[in-house]
């Protein structure tokens, strides 16, 4: 699976395409050219002179779905099973600890979707790292004496 997804627009002035769609962060290119985005939508010049919009939706990065003019057109994160999407929010445990717990929750979130988005990473991994590397960030951060609501 390619990084770069092109859209399949009909009527639409070059050639779109979405670059980072297994990462955070992506970008909507047209004939090469990043698009800006503007009010939350990318404007698509179309062939009869007119301009269209591409927008995303969606509050979970990297998982967000594009809709061309309200119609959905490509779902970001669509390959990755539910179980693992269940999976990757196990370091919100971590908010128990405090704020260092909710700093160390954000990381592991955004490190997380990257992981269960990565295609050559095997199903077993994309499910047991983010409970693996949960239970031993809870660990260690018992292990120093964080402070605890648990305990």
């Amino acid at each position: 699976m390619e990084n770069t997804r092109r859209l399949d627009i009909p009527g639409a002035r070059g050639k779109v395409e979405v670059d980072g769609v297994l990462g955070l962060l992506y970008k909507v290119r047209i004939d090469g050219q990043v698009v800006k985005r503007t009010r939350g939508r990318w404007p698509i010049p179309m062939r009869n002179g007119k301009t269209a919009t591409l927008s995303a939706n969606g509050v979970i990065p990297g998982f967000q779905t594009l809709r061309f003019e309200g119609e959905p057109i490509l779902k970001m994160g669509a390959h990755v099973e539910p179980a693992v999407k269940v999976a990757m929010f196990a370091p919100v445990v971590l908010l128990l600890w405090g704020f260092v717990g909710a700093i160390l929750t954000v990381l592991m979130l955004l490190t997380n979707i990257i992981l269960v988005k990565n295609p050559q990473m095997p199903m077993g991994l994309r499910l047991g790292l983010p409970l693996v590397n949960t239970a031993v960030m809870a660990m260690a951060l018992t292990l120093i004496g964080v402070p605890s609501f648990l305990f």
